[in-house]
């Protein structure tokens, strides 16, 4: 009987012990670390006097066929180092969502405004006029009511677009067809100035038909994402270092600024490496980007200096002056870096046409510029 009660004493205590035990451990343990959300700052030049604003006009929502939140677009700028976005749901087509009225198309933007206000990214309220080809479909920058844009015959949708002050964008011209055409409609809306740019870069493909169109035509080139899907999912920022963009040389980081500067035909596009627009822009760009220094070292035979890439944009020379022999063939210059070059002593103050092959004017021309 005795031995039974210490048996029973022991195993109170042992219980007890374990109770207190338990009681002393915390609910859960984290383990891991949370990415640090921060905005990547893109290094780029002035262009006489220019801002170089990062923007992306064309992106879609949840309030259209996209799968994500129109705050998290703005986030996922802020984090890519954007200046400005433009949310363009489809006007046609608005899916049936909980708790939004039936074709308020003002809606998605409404939402993201005040994201937009806190991460100071700049949001322009648009809208995608969607519809089969001829005319396809075209984006409706800076208006007042997207909702009126809301009507049975296109022609009257892009008139009211016009009339309320918009910048319209060609969206896409080689998506979903056989062969991308100027028609009939494009002519009649570029007669009356209801068409001001082409989007030459979407997604993951560019259309050297329609960098023609804008030159011949001196219309506004663009370059978009189209995203619907998360950014992180439909680029590898593993291999890339930023989205698509439109670079646009505005007087000053603010919405108007980005108007006039669209409507002036101020832009540059951005994609993976390369960088497309006019020859005069893309010159100052190139020579407000990378640094010649002078030579610090010769020996009998050679000359060595460096040449510093100020920016994020890598470029890569091809040599196309045939006379100057011992000039390097090829010379790449990565983004952000200094790199060291070796010459001929001779001729050493000689100037070397080189070809950027990642500046592109024309389907056919890349500028030309001259070193050493």
């Amino acid at each position: 009987m005795k031995t039974t009660n210490v048996l029973i004493a022991l195993s109170f205590m042992a219980v007890s012990v374990c109770s207190h035990a338990q009681e002393a451990l915390p609910k859960q343990i984290k383990v891991g670390k949370e990415r640090v959300k921060a905005r990547k700052e893109i290094r780029l030049p002035e262009i006489d006097g220019y801002n170089l604003l990062k923007c992306d006009f064309h992106i879609h929502t949840i309030f259209s066929d996209g799968i994500v939140w129109p705050t998290l677009r703005i986030q996922e700028a802020w984090e890519e180092g954007l200046d400005a976005i433009a949310i363009t749901d489809h006007i046609e087509g608005q899916p049936a969502r909980p708790g939004v009225e039936k074709g308020n198309h003002n809606y998605s933007f409404d939402l993201a405004k005040e994201e937009a206000d806190r991460r100071e990214i700049i949001l322009i309220k648009g809208g995608e006029i969607t519809r089969s080809m001829p005319p396809g479909h075209l984006n409706a920058l800076f208006v007042k009511d997207v909702n009126a844009l809301d009507q049975k015959d296109y022609m009257k949708a892009i008139e009211e677009a016009h009339n309320q002050g918009a910048f319209i964008q060609w969206n896409h011209p080689g998506w979903g067809v056989d062969s991308i055409l100027w028609h009939d409609v494009h002519e009649t809306l570029y007669q009356k100035g209801w068409l001001n740019g082409i989007e030459v870069f979407n997604e993951f493909e560019w259309y050297p038909v329609a960098l023609n169109w804008v030159n011949e035509k001196n219309l506004t080139l663009l370059c978009n994402t189209d995203v619907h899907d998360v950014i992180e999912r439909l680029y590898d920022f593993r291999t890339t270092s930023h989205r698509p963009m439109t670079l646009v040389l505005s007087k000053d980081r603010t919405e108007e600024g980005i108007r006039e500067a669209l409507f002036d035909r101020r832009t540059l596009i951005w994609f993976y490496d390369t960088l497309m627009g006019k020859e005069d822009l893309l010159q100052k760009f190139f020579e407000a980007s990378v640094e010649m220094k002078p030579v610090h070292h010769s020996t009998p035979e050679r000359s060595y200096r460096s040449i510093v890439n100020h920016t994020d944009v890598p470029f890569l020379l091809r040599k196309t002056d045939k006379n100057a022999n011992g000039y390097p063939e090829t010379i790449e210059i990565p983004a952000g870096e200094t790199i060291l070059i070796i010459q001929p002593k001779a001729n050493s103050n000689q100037s070397v046409s080189y070809q950027v092959e990642n500046m592109i004017i024309s389907p056919e021309k890349r500028l030309e510029v001259r070193l050493f």
